[in-house]
């Protein structure tokens, strides 16, 4: 679990001011959704691997989770950058920084459509390629490729080669390909950009560390004991007549 059960950021003591609270609440929610879309990402893929066929809505399953750890990764990094002070290009920032080159360009979806999908034949939703070990020290290398080819016969699909901390016994080195807007206007320039999906997970499980052992140095120091709960839910149960 990147964000514990008993995490300070879960359950914030309730002498920290309210405003740090939105903040607290703001950070456990994209880290929790991070995980979530993680593990199901890698139960799709594990089960995509051995099913060697694809249904038609199977791509949108592994490209919605995807995007989903892109997205609420950028948010927690400027959260925590705006709120904590922390210097952006810090080195476990390293993979998200290339995700928010992603997030950006993928937010102008409609504009890229005709400036650059189109004519160069880009994957809409990016490519996906990863590797499942078997116990018998076998592998299958899989790649997959959004949206349909029009101008190409074939894709350009590459598997990484970094070495970067593995989560998973079975499912690794998952590398996503995108399209990033580098340069400065008038002049942008559209290129892949490629990032390490279990990298970026291992990043949110450092940053949670290390927050979560200052809130807890801060705890012992002011001696906070009570703490607030969170989430809710009301439920009415009614008849119509």
């Amino acid at each position: 679990m990147i964000l514990p059960k008993d995490s300070y950021i879960r359950y914030p003591p309730t002498k920290i001011h309210p405003d740090q609270i939105v903040v607290f609440n703001a950070i456990r929610y994209s880290i929790d959704i991070c995980e979530i879309s993680y593990l199901r990402l890698l139960e799709n893929l594990s089960t995509l691997t051995d099913k060697g066929k694809i249904d038609s809505q199977d791509f949108a399953k592994i490209f919605l989770d995807v995007w989903s750890i892109i997205n609420n990764s950028v948010i927690f990094k400027k959260i925590v950058c705006r709120e904590f002070g922390l210097i952006g290009n810090e080195i476990h920032f390293g993979e998200i920084n290339k995700a928010i080159k992603l997030r950006d360009t993928n937010q102008h979806i409609d504009e890229r459509l005709s400036q650059v999908f189109a004519n160069n034949d880009y994957p809409i939703y990016g490519s996906l390629s990863w590797i499942k070990l078997y116990l018998n020290s076998e592998f299958i290398y899989s790649a997959i490729f959004s949206g349909s080819f029009t101008n190409k016969e074939s894709a350009n699909i590459s598997i990484s080669n970094k070495n970067h901390e593995e989560l998973s016994d079975v499912i690794q080195k998952i590398e996503f390909t995108s399209i990033s807007r580098k340069g400065n206007k008038p002049n942008y320039i559209f290129e892949n950009e490629s990032i390490l999906i279990n990298q970026i997970i291992a990043d949110l499980m450092w940053w949670i560390s290390e927050l979560d052992k200052q809130i807890a140095e801060l705890n012992e120091k002011a001696k906070f004991s009570e703490i607030h709960s969170s989430d809710l839910l009301i439920q009415l149960k009614g008849k119509i007549i």
